[in-house]
């Protein structure tokens, strides 16, 4: 079995924290670039949990951690697009179902060892081997995550009124298949063996992380667009 190697972990890690504070000191509307300076925080967190993983493979906390970690990324995700759609009540649902949930996974992770029960380390990817009844209940949370993130920006892209809005709308759109696609071909067409895909789904998050990026860029171009024209339009 080939040795593991951080570099490739260390480096996504690296880029995005660096993106998460850029986000963080960029101009623009806050209740849209917190999210997503958090969804960098917790793709980052992943890459250096894995490290920290194929460091100890025998302390499962390290893998428990790395699960408690990506939890997370879909309810922020899905927290992030409703910041982003007219304001509406009935659109809370999404969100505070995700986010009650990933608080039931997430005590679950912490109090059940059985949870994850072995972790092995290849070449830049872990597997993760987990107890049968939480693997099928963590990836029907997951995937059910992937999938309003996939779904909900396309029903309701064309009613947005706002073009920045519906552009920041298409970048998470993009960012999320741009990591499941590939994850479904590495899963269906090349045989993946048993306890791969969250290790590779978190790799191929990086176009998730570009993604996000283009969307900081441009948050950052109409706020300093919109400050020039209050400014024209008071001198």
């Amino acid at each position: 079995m080939p040795s593991y190697s951080p570099v490739l972990a260390i480096a996504t890690g690296i880029f995005e924290l660096a993106a998460a504070a850029w986000t963080l000191n960029s101009p623009g509307r806050k209740s849209i670039l917190r999210p997503t300076a958090l969804i960098f925080i917790l793709l980052a967190g992943y890459q250096f949990a894995e490290v920290a993983v194929c460091a100890r493979p025998a302390t499962l906390l390290y893998s428990r951690l790395a699960f408690l970690d990506i939890t997370w990324l879909p309810p922020v995700g899905i927290w992030l697009v409703y910041r982003l759609l007219p304001r509406a009540p009935r659109r809370i649902l999404f969100p505070a179902v995700f986010m009650a949930a990933a608080v039931g996974v997430s005590a679950w992770i912490a109090l059940d060892p059985a949870t994850i029960t072995k972790s092995v380390c290849q070449t830049v990817i872990v597997r993760y081997f987990h107890g049968p009844v939480f693997e099928v209940a963590y990836g029907m949370f997951y995937q059910a995550g992937m999938g309003v993130l996939i779904f909900w920006p396309a029903l309701t892209m064309a009613a947005v009124g706002d073009a920045t809005a519906r552009n920041h709308l298409a970048c998470v759109q993009s960012g999320v298949l741009g990591f499941v696609l590939p994850s479904l071909f590495v899963r269906l067409m090349v045989k993946e063996p048993a306890g791969l895909l969250p290790s590779v789904m978190c790799h191929f998050a990086v176009t998730l992380a570009v993604a996000l990026t283009l969307l900081v860029a441009r948050e950052r171009r109409a706020a300093v667009g919109e400050n020039k024209r209050i400014q024209a339009s008071q001198a």
